[in-house]
């Protein structure tokens, strides 16, 4: 397999993690927006742009219905759920020769469903039972794929593509709701709704209760849980075991290195503790490196 038909497999992967996360921010701060005041949701905005990493674009101060809208629908948000899961759909186009046809159906349903309820005007209530049924599409495609590719090397890619988006959004949903970054003190609402929408919630309600849930003992959580298998720590170990697989066929030992010293660093921190001050530059480097490891793959493959 060509290093181009490679690279469509790790954007595909991508773009699919970078939709589901978008959807569920908007599933997940549905319900507190509606109660919120206009000055509270703008904050929440300001914080969930910098979550999903959204600059210079989108409503500045604007209703619940159109910052949901730009999130879910928008045309001209390169990162909304619809661009994203277009684009996924694209890359997947030149795999349909290699690509099984459950993961294909899924990911075309997934897209024509929400492309079929865009609307012009802003986002309506009604729209959520489609972005709860867009969202469990993606998630049993999630399924399938771990299930049709366990023997399939080039699975790896996939996972690594998903792991990669995985940890930078988580790093900067974090970095947004550092103490320092914010004016406010989230309310209570939002913070559960913060937490929903990277799929921690219900885990962290089990694991450490939400009345004795800081922000410190969250991102400590987040960073570096055994006990999570979606931790930073645990995905980046992940992505070094399948980068070691790799490197049997590519040459990827710059990446590999990147990958190790992130990992080392994120260790470290851990271990050391986690402050104020550390796990916000900690959070930044995160989003930082997980470019430059970006980068390099895309040069390996090329």
């Amino acid at each position: 397999m060509s290093g181009q038909r490679i690279e469509n497999i790790y954007w595909t992967a991508r773009y699919i993690e970078r939709a589901l996360v978008s959807l569920n921010v908007c599933q997940s701060y549905l319900g507190y927006g509606l109660e919120a005041s206009a000055e509270k949701w703008s904050c929440c905005w300001e914080r969930i742009k910098k979550g999903l990493r959204i600059f210079n674009r989108g409503p500045i101060q604007g209703e619940l219905s159109s910052t949901l809208f730009f999130v879910l629908f928008d045309h001209d948000n390169p990162l909304s759920s619809l661009c994203s899961l277009f684009s996924a759909r694209e890359n997947a186009k030149i795999l349909r020769d290699w690509l099984p046809l459950p993961l294909w159906e899924y990911l075309n349903s997934a897209y024509f469903l929400l492309s079929s309820t865009t609307a012009s005007s802003p986002f309506q209530l009604s729209c959520y039972p489609l972005i709860k049924e867009v969202i469990e599409k993606i998630l049993v495609m999630r399924q399938l794929q771990d299930y049709l590719f366990e023997e399939e090397p080039f699975l790896l890619w996939l996972k690594i593509g998903e792991y990669i988006e995985k940890v930078g959004n988580c790093a900067a949903f974090f970095f947004a709701y550092h103490p320092e970054e914010n004016k406010d003190d989230p309310p209570y609402e939002e913070w559960e709704a913060f937490l929903n929408s990277l799929f921690i919630r219900d885990l962290l309600k089990k694991k450490i209760g939400m009345n004795e849930l800081s922000y410190e003992k969250t991102a400590l959580y987040i960073l570096g849980s055994s006990l999570y298998p979606y931790s930073i720590l645990s995905l980046l170990d992940k992505m070094l075991h399948y980068l070691g697989v790799l490197s049997q066929q590519w040459d990827i030992e710059l990446l590999q290195t990147q990958t190790k010293e992130l990992f080392s660093k994120v260790l470290e921190q851990v271990k050391n503790g986690i402050t104020a001050e550390r796990n916000k530059k900690i959070f930044l480097d995160i989003q930082i490196e997980c470019n430059t490891i970006h980068q390099s793959l895309l040069s390996s493959l090329g």
